[in-house]
């Protein structure tokens, strides 16, 4: 019973040891990601020489790192790559930065360092803005290169590419963690520089790994967008880096130099010559033995200026591979309808790429064959016209209107007998009239609409005297009968009729004029009759009510029309309505000076404005209620209660 106490009572002060240690080398990493986002730049390059020895010492010791320390660190790095500026120094930084993965002997803490990156750039990437994403791509790329480059010089253990892309996977192929745009950049850059790092001196099965995280991706997404992306990234890109894709390319280059002249891309004969020197051959082969051992020392990776090159190598793969893993997860339950249906298009694109034919790009052009050359013109315009016809077609033609041009008098007198013998058999022209008919007909028509206007008006005042009689008949006897009415109203229309053609038949009884004895009568409607009716209800009730003598007087001034009626003047032609005309009268207009308009501001009674003097009246009402006030505060103030009021 004493063993098991002795042994708690020994392992409690080393837990407390250690758990004391802990909280220093968290102090330690709090200080170096404080200096390292700080402001000053040497303090920034000070603190990150000293970051790597302190690495380097850490991963030997004991204490193993945790995923907290990577990304503690990783938030100070971030910052520190935040505040430089300079693309020089950008670059410098970001390949110092990236080169920290070689400070881990162990290939498993390099890999869960590079995995704290991938995560806190998923966390970060949102919020870089415009002006600084293209230096956090650049560290995105060099960090992955320097990755790569200690699996390379690991020989590509199979067990850390499996890490490797499990933190790929977990951390940019998911976008519900990880913005698109890191996701698109990381899929554009890892096959090339896997190639760059690689030399080509990497194993298919390796590739297969890679490919195949991305092929479950696939499968297993609903973002068409990431899916367009991992086929043209990932799968195509495959095809195009191999030697069908490189020959495809050159034959379409040239192709596409020729202008498409056949209309298949395997028809066109490609000559290409091959031809050097013997010396040339000799020195250049010379100069590659020499420079393969500088070149592994101090090899480039980045094309630039001052023909500065970088040769992609080809990355070997199997096609039907990658078909059997499409086809050994086609049938499982994270497969979604999207990705199905992009993999069957890949299937089939892989199957053909195995058979030796390259399945992208343009294969075939609709060219012009050299029969083709000759044009016919009219068989052109025929095919335009019905071309035309069938899209808008036939359109009425428009009749030409004729021209009515004033004659002129025909001097020629003389007509030889052949002249007769056209004009024979020619159609007759009538005789074109000359200046003074012209006129003569003009003044024919104004008389004949100044005649019709003047019927029209006697015709008018007949009609009103007509009315003025019946209404004065319909006062006397109001239980006549309603034939005359309806002959009036009769009248009126067939006076309409008569006044627009002078000529008018009477084909009826009513449209005959009275006789000795016969009375017209003329009935209100019945809007007129509800409208008495109603004044008459109104003034009764107006004399049953009694009148406020305080009262305004009620305005039953009729409102303004727009158009002022004139009365008419009785006459045998009649004399148009008077028209309203407005005199401006401007001998009555008074000037005045200034000196009188300051005496007539200085003698009013009242000034307009006076800054100096207060208000009468105050603009806020009188509080009836105020607001509770401490009475012990009031004595020392000297309030009182209502003072408002």
């Amino acid at each position: 019973m004493v063993k098991p106490v002795v042994e708690a009572a020994e392992a409690e002060p080393v837990a407390v040891a250690q758990s004391e240690e802990r909280s220093i080398l968290v102090a330690k990493e709090l200080k170096f990601v404080k200096s390292l986002a700080g402001n000053d730049p040497k303090l920034r390059r000070k603190v990150l020489k000293n970051l790597k020895i302190w690495l380097n010492t850490r991963s030997r010791s004991s204490f193993a790192f945790t995923d907290a320390d990577f990304l503690r660190l990783w938030k100070g790095l971030f910052y520190c790559m935040w505040m430089s500026d300079k693309p020089l120094i950008q670059e410098n930084l970001a390949d110092e930065i990236a080169s920290l993965v070689q400070c881990f002997e162990d290939l498993s803490i390099a890999l869960q360092y590079f995995g704290a990156f991938l995560e806190t750039m998923s966390i970060e990437w949102f919020g870089i803005d415009n002006w600084r994403i293209d230096k956090f791509m650049m560290l995105v790329r060099r960090c992955t290169r320097q990755m790569l480059i200690a699996l390379h010089e690991a020989e590509w253990p199979k067990q850390h590419v499996e890490t490797l892309m499990k933190y790929v996977d977990r951390f940019l192929l998911n976008s519900e963690k990880c913005p698109f745009g890191l996701t698109k950049h990381f899929g554009d850059l890892l096959l090339e520089e896997l190639a760059k790092v690689s030399e080509g001196d990497i194993d298919a099965d390796i590739v297969h790994t890679i490919v195949e995280t991305y092929a479950i991706r696939l499968l297993s997404t609903n973002d068409m967008r990431l899916i367009k992306h991992i086929t043209s990234s990932v799968f195509h890109s495959l095809l195009y880096q191999s030697e069908l894709g490189q020959d495809y390319q050159e034959k379409f280059d040239l192709w596409k130099k020729t202008n498409f002249v056949t209309g298949n891309i395997d028809s066109v004969d490609y000559e290409v010559n091959c031809e050097y020197e013997d010396e040339e051959e000799g020195g250049e082969l010379d100069q590659e033995g020499d420079s393969d051992e500088e070149g592994r020392e101090d090899r480039v990776f980045d094309p630039r200026a001052g023909q500065v090159d970088v040769v992609i190598n080809e990355l070997h793969f199997d096609p039907l591979r990658i078909v059997e893993v499409f086809e050994a997860n086609r049938f499982k339950p994270f497969v979604t309808n999207k990705g199905r249906k992009q993999m069957k298009m890949l299937v089939k694109q892989y199957k053909k790429f195995a058979t030796g034919v390259f399945p992208l790009g343009i294969q075939t052009v609709d060219s012009i064959d050299n029969k083709d050359y000759k044009v016919d013109i009219e068989e052109q315009i025929e095919e335009l016209e019905n071309f035309e016809r069938e899209l808008v077609g036939e359109k009425p033609g428009k009749k030409k209107k004729k021209k009515v041009d004033i004659p002129e008098e025909t001097t020629q007198t003389d007509a030889t007998e052949t002249d007769f013998a056209q004009k024979a058999t020619k159609k007759p022209k009538k005789k074109k009239p000359t200046k003074n008919d012209v006129k003569q007909q003009k003044l024919m028509l104004l008389k004949a609409k100044r005649e019709t206007k003047l019927e029209a008006l006697k015709e008018k005042k007949l009609i009103k005297s007509k009315n003025t009689l019946a209404k004065e008949t319909n006062a006397q006897n109001p239980s006549s009968s309603s034939k005359s009415t309806v002959k009036a109203v009769s009248e009126t229309k067939f006076a309409s009729a008569a006044s627009t053609n002078g000529t008018f038949k009477i084909a009826d009884e009513w449209s005959e004029p009275l006789k000795d004895g016969e009375t017209e009568q003329f009935i209100p409607s019945r809007k007129t009759k509800l409208k008495q009716i109603k004044q008459q209800l109104a003034e009764e009730e107006d004399a049953k009510l009694v009148r406020n003598p305080f009262a305004t007087p009620k305005n039953n001034a009729k409102a303004l029309k727009r158009t002022a009626e004139t009365p008419q003047t009785d006459g045998a032609v009649g004399v148009a309505a008077k028209k309203k005309r407005v005199k401006i009268a401007l001998n009555k207009n008074v000037s005045q000076d200034l000196k009188e308009h300051i005496n007539q501001v200085l003698s009013s009674p009242q000034v307009p404005y006076d800054s100096s003097k207060k208000p009468s009246k105050g603009a806020l009402k009188p509080n009836l209620m105020p607001s509770p006030i401490n009475p012990f505060y009031r004595k020392k103030i000297g309030l009182k209660l209502n003072d408002t009021l």
